[in-house]
């Protein structure tokens, strides 16, 4: 992968996951630690020193035995928040790291020419596997997905990479955004495929009705509103630098195309530039 990618990945992820040195339950109540790191069944929590991250005891910073570690871990896996064993941040990082380089070993077999593409792109397909684990992207699972990556269809790819699952409407949208990111990057004059585009934390300010003139951040969003971009042709002529009415209507359109996809969830369609909209235009990673 792109070095740009490998580090920047942290980074992302903190922001979509947060960073928690303990054992806690998950959305989808699997026990998990660090960066979104699933340590379900028991096994996995076990290995964690195999993978240079050792549960360490609170009160003295010792390593934890297997029967220390079984006993916390099935406490957290039946509710209990009172936890006493936790990763130092040399750990997570460490783990970070090796689960990074495992998905990415699996993505080779999956996708050929993952080397090559763009850095934004590459980041969206590794969220997926964050997300989901890696083989979840095999056949026969998002085979449209694949035929669009394939061909490098990255405006196509950007709609087929939702997951389905609680709690994934946030990274969906950064995915999409990642995916149109390297569409844009693909555009003449060609840039350079390891530049990543996606600014991390890439934080925006809310833009509505009325905002400007002269607004930089209305400019930004004016200039994703191409023909042929997103799906979406702009209804009328922009006042750059302002949320005029035109403005508006391209964003509710745009919003509306998003919210109408698999795993959007309850996206909002209120015509106000918040996180969510940042996050599908490229331009901001989602705080957890």
């Amino acid at each position: 992968m792109h070095a740009s990618v490998r580090d920047n990945f942290s980074a992302f992820s903190k922001r979509l996951e947060g960073r928690v040195n303990h054992m806690y339950l998950d959305s989808l109540l699997n026990v998990t630690i660090a960066v979104g790191n699933k340590i379900d069944p028991v096994a996995d929590a076990l290995a964690l020193a195999s993978l240079g991250a050792p549960l360490l005891r609170d009160s003295d910073n010792a390593t934890a035995s297997d029967a220390e570690i079984t006993a916390e871990w099935t406490k957290v896996k039946g509710g209990s928040t009172a936890t006493t064993l936790h990763l130092s941040e040399a750990s997570i990082d460490a783990l970070v790291a090796k689960r990074l380089q495992q998905n990415e070993t699996v993505l080779l077999t999956i996708f050929p020419g993952f080397d090559d593409w763009p850095a934004d792109a590459q980041l969206g397909i590794l969220s997926m596997a964050w997300g989901l684990g890696a083989n979840a992207l095999r056949p026969p699972h998002f085979k449209e997905l694949r035929a669009a990556i394939g061909a490098r269809k990255w405006f196509k790819a950007a709609r087929e990479c939702n997951m389905s699952g609680s709690g994934l409407l946030r990274r969906n949208a950064v995915d999409r955004g990642l995916f149109r990111n390297a569409a844009v990057s693909a555009e003449p004059p060609a840039s350079d495929p390891a530049l990543l585009f996606l600014p991390i934390p890439g934080n925006r300010p809310k833009r509505q009705l009325g905002d400007g003139p002269d607004d930089a951040h209305v400019s930004l969003v004016q200039r994703m509103f191409k023909p042929d971009r997103l799906d979406h042709l702009a209804p009328g002529t922009f006042t750059p630098g302002t949320f005029d009415s035109a403005t508006l209507t391209a964003v509710k359109a745009f919003q509306s195309g998003e919210a109408a996809l698999p795993g959007s969830g309850t996206f909002p369609v209120t015509g106000v530039v918040a996180e969510l909209t940042w996050a599908c235009l490229g331009e901001h990673v989602p705080q957890a």
